[in-house]
């Protein structure tokens, strides 16, 4: 998620995220920024294949998930109240890149059954189709539960996006409100945490721009349905096709 100037309410801000940072950890979201985006343009220029990508993604979410654990340990953060079954925050908006999904997809066809992929294939559908209403009425963005989440648990979370990994909150309560109020609610989150992976989503576009594919931030529920119904989807982006264009989240767009 970005801060923009004029964040309508309801948004996943709380204050001026500068303001928040601590002193010791700030400049690390930088670091991962730089090393994701160096490290995705060097792994394409060994291959372009859907293994060189999720390649990607696996190292962007490890250094990331460790640039966590050493801000953490410069400036130790309050309790997060999230635990597993509290699913809130898995009924916003995800942002993601090309790479992310080709893990998950992955991911799924390793770990599912051929009833529980089906399944899966048929929520994405149903989600894709529902935002897609949603924009067509220019109406406000539904909270819609990710299709892929199961009995309240994700069914990808050992490759869940970056985007998913910064969200956090020490006050379910909050989050609770935030889904269902949809305006004037603030979450208590611990920042370094959201920003690192936001900065590391950023990386992987930026080494994706400079290796000359499109590295454009996408809904993931429009990527996965594109992806799932194209059995050549990746293969084609790989090529320079534009076929992830029509789950391309706008500037203008909040990613929750």
């Amino acid at each position: 998620m970005k801060k923009r100037r004029g964040n309508r309410p309801g948004t996943l801000k709380e204050t001026s995220l500068a303001r928040d940072l601590p002193a010791r950890s700030a400049g690390l979201e930088l670091d991962a920024r730089c090393s994701q985006r160096l490290t995705t343009a060097e792994s394409l220029k060994v291959g372009r294949t859907p293994l060189q990508l999720v390649e990607v993604a696996d190292g962007g979410a490890r250094m990331a998930e460790e640039t966590v654990r050493k801000a953490r340990e410069a400036d130790r953060p309050p309790p997060a109240a999230c635990k597993e079954g509290c699913d809130w925050c898995c009924h916003l908006r995800v942002g993601t890149a090309v790479p992310e999904v080709v893990r998950i997809l992955e991911y799924l066809r390793q770990t599912l059954t051929a009833e529980e992929w089906q399944a899966m294939r048929e929520r994405v559908a149903w989600g894709a189709e529902q935002r897609r209403q949603v924009q067509s009425r220019q109406r406000a963005d539904p909270r819609l539960p990710c299709p892929l989440l199961v009995d309240r648990r994700c069914s990808a979370y050992p490759v869940r996006p970056l985007t998913c990994r910064g969200f956090n909150s020490r006050d379910a309560s909050r989050c609770e409100l935030f889904v269902k109020e949809r305006s004037g609610v603030t979450i208590p989150m611990y920042h370094p945490q959201q920003r690192v992976m936001t900065f590391t989503l950023d990386g992987t576009r930026a080494g994706l721009a400079e290796s000359g594919l499109k590295g454009d931030v996408l809904e993931l529920t429009a990527a996965l349905h594109i992806a799932l119904e194209a059995p050549d989807a990746v293969e084609r982006w790989l090529a320079g096709d534009t076929i992830f264009a029509a789950a391309r989240l706008e500037r203008r767009d909040s990613i929750t």
